[in-house]
């Protein structure tokens, strides 16, 4: 899964009917025989120079065939196709093919907003997992990181092992640091041994149990001794920061809704506050 995420071999068409064809390895259809939604089971979407080399136009439109006639036995005369992070030579081929390419990444998200029930227990399950794995990687952190002998990549590598140990997948980044490189954050993990008497901080960023994400964040202090006031003062800040947001969620409200209400950081924090590109 996570190869195919930047060697991009694998597709899926859903038609208007409900008719799911899947591009996968060749010559693997029992990778998703279990799957009743999957009616057939192909190969030939892997259009990227690693794999098809000066050929992959010539793939492109042997796949954008296939596309169209599967549309026009599933879907009549609708020639729109919704697509989600298309190749280069697919768009050109498909387009190419008569198909008119729609935007698919708004769809996709759209249908994972509503959750059924098998869903949210899955979602539970890879919470716990995570939960557990960071508990693990504490425990570590706490025992070691006084000792001054183990790395912010040693501590690291603990939150790796306990996520594949209860059926994770991977960890989309390395964002876990130590002492001073926690600030400005953004900093990823590395040879830093872990001192005693600072803050540890880090972001799962995982992907778990059932392909689930799971990103939480937590800072912890590794002692022995105790954390200076202003340590503890911010700590305090988050926390109240952290309890009135969650005290706005509830059914119905909207996002514009919560941030109006929204708890304020002080002035203090508000030059290196972490938040997405341009927010």
């Amino acid at each position: 899964q996570l190869w195919n995420a930047h060697n991009p071999f694998r597709a899926v068409l859903l038609c208007a009917d409900g008719y799911m064809v899947i591009w996968d390895y060749k010559n693997t259809p029992f990778l998703t025989a279990f799957n009743p939604l999957v009616r057939e089971a192909r190969s030939g979407a892997d259009l990227f120079y690693f794999d098809r080399g000066d050929g992959v136009a010539d793939q492109a439109r042997v796949f954008a065939a296939e596309i169209r006639d599967l549309i026009r036995q599933h879907g009549g005369d609708n020639t729109r196709l919704a697509v989600d992070k298309p190749m280069l030579h697919a768009v050109r081929a498909l387009e190419s093919a008569g198909l008119t390419l729609m935007e698919g990444e708004e769809v996709t998200e759209k249908c994972r907003a509503v959750k059924g029930p098998d869903e949210i227990r899955a979602m539970r399950c890879a919470s716990q997992a995570c939960e557990s794995a960071v508990a693990a990687m504490e425990r570590f952190a706490r025992e070691y990181g006084p000792t001054a002998t183990v790395s912010e990549n040693d501590v690291w590598a603990v939150l790796h092992a306990e996520n594949i140990r209860r059926g994770g997948e991977w960890i989309e980044t390395r964002l876990l640091a130590s002492g001073p490189r926690t600030n400005p954050w953004f900093q990823e993990c590395g040879p830093r041994i872990v001192q005693p008497d600072e803050i540890l901080a880090f972001d799962t960023d995982l992907i778990g149990t059932y392909g689930i994400c799971v990103d939480i964040s937590r800072t912890w202090w590794i002692g022995p001794g105790r954390p200076r006031p202003d340590v503890i003062d911010a700590m305090r800040h988050a926390h109240d920061h952290i309890q009135a947001n969650m005290a706005l969620l509830k059914p119905g409200v909207t996002i514009p809704e919560i941030i109006a209400k929204s708890h304020r950081l002080a002035s203090v924090y508000q030059r290196q506050k972490y938040g997405l590109p341009d927010a």
